[in-house]
């Protein structure tokens, strides 16, 4: 049971970055700013974990290259993705929907080893269509809302090709691979910052929410690696689930979201179609000795 409390706090530290976003953006807090400031302080993080610096030599022996470009552009991507989907709606849907990872990932992978989709995951895929298809339906207007859930998808088909593509550096272990793939999308962001609007400071009370955000997101990802190598990733991702739930307690309490019953449904239906899918898959990972 000790060790289940890692996965939880991972969750939690998770969740409480997340549903800090609304709150960043009522300062006006340029987005590339706090991406930066993100992926600044996880790089940061992952030297102090890892006790050692940015190795180009290694990069260049391992030839892994290509795919720390690859899987930096992919992490920069999903996280820009996910909270541009935040404008379009509540935090809490949009992290609902950004779990639909699972399906997307089993449905990518099928497809690349033309594995045949079965009756069981082909009614997994409609629930989570008809639960999202739910989720779509507020008072905000359609097309406010279809924006978020697209651009919220986006985000998890761009995670989904991360978990694709981080076994390519099997090599390294997993803090190494974060700080690897954390530098280029903090400059990046900051690149885009400056050049968006030009250097400026903002509020300090923005400035600190920032690094706080930061802050939990590096502290979640120590304690996701912990339990995962401690307890396995099965049972990890099973109780990461509690993340989507968290985000939408947390925006409930702190912005007053409210979601429909449709809606509520939908998110009942998204869940239960994701974590099917999310044990499937990692139990044949298993089974493969992947």
């Amino acid at each position: 049971m000790f060790l289940v409390r890692f996965a939880l706090l991972s969750s939690l530290f998770y969740a409480l970055n997340v549903s800090m976003i609304p709150l960043i953006y009522s300062f006006e807090v340029s987005v590339f700013l706090f991406l930066f400031i993100r992926f600044g302080t996880t790089f940061c993080s992952s030297l102090f974990v890892t006790k050692s610096l940015f190795s180009f030599k290694k990069i260049k022996q391992q030839r892994l290259g290509l795919w720390i470009f690859l899987l930096s552009l992919l992490f920069a991507v999903q996280s820009w993705l996910y909270v541009e989907a935040v404008k379009y709606m509540s935090v809490g849907l949009a992290s609902v929907v950004l779990f639909t990872y699972p399906l997307l990932t089993y449905l990518i992978v099928s497809i690349t080893k033309k594995r045949s989709l079965d009756l069981t995951t082909i009614l997994m895929f409609l629930i989570a269509i008809a639960g999202i298809a739910a989720i779509s339906q507020s008072d905000e207007g359609f097309y406010t809302m279809a924006i978020g859930i697209i651009l919220a998808l986006l985000s998890a088909l761009s995670y989904s090709l991360i978990l694709i593509i981080t076994p390519k550096m099997g090599s390294l272990r997993n803090w190494e691979i974060v700080k690897f793939t954390t530098l280029i999308p903090a400059l990046s962001f900051l690149i885009l910052f400056l050049s968006e609007t030009g250097f400026y400071w903002p509020q300090k009370e923005a400035l600190l929410l920032c690094f706080i955000s930061g802050t939990l997101f590096a502290i979640g990802m120590m304690f996701y690696h912990i339990s995962v190598k401690k307890y396995g990733p099965v049972r990890t991702a099973n109780i990461g689930y509690t993340e989507p739930l968290l985000v939408l307690i947390f925006g409930f309490i702190a912005y007053l979201d409210t979601i429909t019953i449709i809606q509520g449904i939908g998110v009942i239906m998204v869940a239960l179609a994701s974590i099917t899918i999310e044990k499937r898959q990692l139990i044949q990972k298993n089974s493969a000795g992947e």
